[in-house]
């Protein structure tokens, strides 16, 4: 019986040798992930912002806090490995605002997983389109939004960067109220 014992556990530590290695990713393919994974989590809708957080770290997010001395409001920032996307949730006296931002995948690429997501989670939203100045790859940009079209001032999805809607390698997401 022992020996039985001793074979099935050498046969597993075998097949797990034998398995193969992970398929190497690029940074952009790291960052379109993790990227995909954060929007989901920003886009999970709950009163409980302290399990929302924790979402976050267990799916491998590191994490840091502000907290404000004065009032409720909080903010999270959550790094994904490889630093391939920061996000950050705030959430207090303003409505809540979870915004996704990376260095690795440009608005474009972060249009396009909007666009495969979005329409999935928010069927009835608006989408908009803004097309931005011809960039370093040849093409313009393009930054999407969704917005929610039964509340003026509803939720909005969309991608961006920091400079508005440009090819300049970064992207943003973000996911707020219109306010």
């Amino acid at each position: 019986m022992r020996l039985t014992r001793k074979l099935q556990i050498c046969a597993g530590v075998l097949l797990l040798l034998a398995a193969p290695p992970a398929h190497a990713q690029t940074m952009t393919e790291a960052a379109w992930a993790n990227m995909a994974v954060a929007v989901q989590l920003c886009e999970t809708r709950t009163n409980d912002m302290t399990a929302k957080a924790q979402t976050f770290r267990d799916t491998g997010f590191s994490e840091w806090v502000e907290r404000s001395s004065t009032n409720s409001d909080t903010t999270h920032y959550f790094t994904a490995p490889a630093d391939s996307v920061v996000v950050e949730l705030y959430y207090g006296e303003m409505p809540e605002d979870c915004r996704v931002t990376s260095a690795h995948l440009g608005v474009t690429l972060a249009s396009q997983l909007l666009d495969d997501l979005i329409p999935k989670l928010y069927p009835t939203y608006v989408r908009k389109v803004e097309i931005g100045p011809i960039g370093p790859s040849g093409q313009p940009a393009t930054c999407v939004r969704y917005e929610d079209p039964s509340n003026e001032i509803g939720h909005v999805v969309g991608a961006s960067t920091e400079q508005g809607c440009v090819d300049n390698g970064t992207s943003l997401i973000f996911s707020s109220s219109r306010v």
